[in-house]
């Protein structure tokens, strides 16, 4: 059976991720914060964390440190993408039941991968090869899209739409690159240029 951690800020959503955590693995303990996770994983072997409101930018770093660890992050599905990027093994989204978590958490360690139904759509669109549109086309952009789009529009590099949007450097360096090639455009500048005519963001 997997070791499992759990982080949460809520103490009762805490104490409910322990009680799914107990009826699929060996809990070794839990954390209110990134700084008490990262303790726990310096002292203890962990094969999952399962978390509840860790930013994603955190998760990267995690992540980055601790190699030999699945992460598995409960979220909006809207988020799902983020995470998934960002390096999470499997996005549960919020109100999956305990049953349904307990069942996907015996899962651990056999490889797989998993995600909302929607958050796979979203990935499969951008993976999609984007034809040339013509001028007047204005091409279907996701609703993190368009924060990225408008952030590019204030002037921010990626580092900073990182910050603003609480994603990763990775995700935010993903996004800006989904966006250059939904609009056909090889630059920044040259993206912003034709959002504007396309009515996508005001410059």
């Amino acid at each position: 059976m997997p070791t499992i951690a759990i982080i949460a800020g809520e103490s009762a959503r805490r104490g409910a991720l322990e009680g799914v955590a107990r009826t699929a693995g060996t809990l070794v303990d839990s954390a209110g914060n990134v700084a008490a996770l990262r303790r726990l994983l310096e002292r203890h072997a962990v094969d999952l964390v399962l978390a509840d409101g860790l930013e994603a930018a955190d998760l990267a770093a995690l992540i980055a440190d601790h190699r030999a660890t699945e992460f598995w992050i409960v979220a909006e599905e809207s988020e799902a993408e983020d995470f998934i990027l960002a390096g999470a093994a499997a996005v549960l989204p919020r109100g999956t039941g305990a049953d349904a978590m307990g069942a996907a958490l015996r899962l651990v360690g056999q490889g797989l991968r998993l995600l909302p139904a929607s958050a796979l759509d979203r990935l499969r669109m951008l993976a999609e090869a984007e034809p040339v549109l013509s001028d007047d086309e204005a091409p279907v952009l996701t609703p993190r899209e368009r924060e990225v789009l408008a952030a590019m529009a204030d002037g921010a590099s990626n580092k900073v739409i990182a910050r603003w949007l609480g994603i990763s450097f990775h995700t935010a360096k993903f996004h800006v690159a989904a966006i250059l090639a939904k609009l056909d455009a090889e630059t920044r500048t040259e993206a912003l240029a034709r959002a504007a005519r396309l009515g996508l963001v005001m410059l």
